[in-house]
């Protein structure tokens, strides 16, 4: 799947997960080795900050 060069969208999205992740683990998705195409295949696909930040929490175990 291709994506656009620039979404607003996406990069408010992003940026509202990067915010949760750091107000609850102090890491960021980039400190975490988050892949970006794996974070813009979720966004596209319709999923939630919330859905997003449970996927990273629990695939880097992180504690809540």
């Amino acid at each position: 799947m291709s994506f656009p060069f620039f979404d607003s969208g996406y990069t408010l999205w992003a940026a509202d997960l990067d915010a949760r992740l750091m107000d609850r683990h102090g890491k960021s998705a980039r400190t975490l080795g988050v892949e970006i195409r794996s974070l813009l295949e979720r966004y596209y696909r319709g999923d939630s900050v919330s859905s997003a930040l449970t996927m990273i929490s629990e695939r880097y175990n992180l504690a809540r």
